[in-house]
């Protein structure tokens, strides 16, 4: 189970969270909470085969937030190409001890999460990478 949390603001990259969970190989349960949400691209969500799509919509407390994350195998945050934005999801997860993929988006941001082994990494943009990310998080929970 990976979780996606917190809005979905124009500096994440949706685009390339759909595009690579059209690719999945094996069935996910994604928790998606947080405001602002689309609700068109978690219709799409639900529609596809291999995803099980547990929404909570709307800020959540602190409370409900950790239950989240404790759902999770892994939190993912992926950000568009070029963001050099600080993300709490990315503090949260190392505070609360949540394996985290994540996009390769702030070069900083990489080369301080290099080599850690709660950490899986992807190149930003490349819904493949995602994709088999996202397998091998099915396959082999971190």
């Amino acid at each position: 189970m990976v979780c996606l949390v917190g809005g979905w603001w124009p500096y994440k990259d949706i685009d390339t969270i759909d595009a690579a969970l059209t690719r999945l190989k094996e069935p996910l349960h994604l928790i998606v909470t947080g405001h602002p949400l689309d609700e068109q691209v978690l219709q799409r969500w639900r529609d596809l085969p291999g995803l099980r799509l547990h929404a909570v919509p709307g800020p959540v407390t602190d409370s409900v937030l950790r239950l989240v994350f404790a759902a999770a195998d892994a939190t993912l945050v992926s950000r568009r190409p070029g963001v050099a934005k600080e993300s709490g999801l990315v503090m949260d997860a190392a505070r609360l001890g949540v394996p985290l993929i994540v996009s390769d988006h702030d070069p900083a941001l990489t080369a301080r999460l290099h080599g850690q082994p709660w950490v899986l990494p992807f190149p930003a943009g490349d819904p493949d990478a995602l994709a088999d990310v996202l397998h091998s998080v099915v396959c082999q929970p971190p």
